[in-house]
């Protein structure tokens, strides 16, 4: 799920592209769903630069022991023409709208269940509209 670099850190989410097509998906699928299960997929690493379509905050604890407010969307990734779900992390005071640009940061899943797991999440871009 995640591509580490020579250093050991994190640097990209890895998905997967349809060898016909170019359809991306993250998770990476078994098979295309647009060719089939015929259409080669392979490896690919997902941009961390977006904007958010659609979010929403969350104020009620989670089974998994996230605390609330918490935040959860769906991200379009314009370089790789594919829409992810992932956690939303900022200030409490985030906004979260439509078309508002993010990236992609690597965290603890802050969730009292989940202590010492890899995570990935977006947060408010420090450079705007360059997505």
């Amino acid at each position: 799920m995640f591509h580490f670099d020579e250093n050991g850190t994190p640097s990209a989410l890895i998905g997967g592209r349809c060898t016909v097509c170019g359809q991306v998906s993250f998770p990476a699928r078994k098979a295309c769903g647009s060719c089939g299960p015929d259409a080669p997929i392979e490896e690919y690493l997902l941009s961390g630069q977006g904007r958010i379509y659609a979010a929403t905050r969350v104020h009620v604890p989670s089974a998994l022991g996230h605390k609330p407010p918490y935040a959860y969307g769906y991200v379009d990734l314009p370089a790789d023409k594919t829409r992810i779900f992932a956690p939303l992390i900022g200030d409490d005071d985030t906004g979260w709208e439509p078309g508002q640009a993010v990236e992609l940061v690597f965290c603890e899943i802050p969730a009292e269940k989940m202590q010492g797991v890899l995570g990935y999440a977006f947060t408010q871009a420090l450079r705007g509209d360059d997505v």
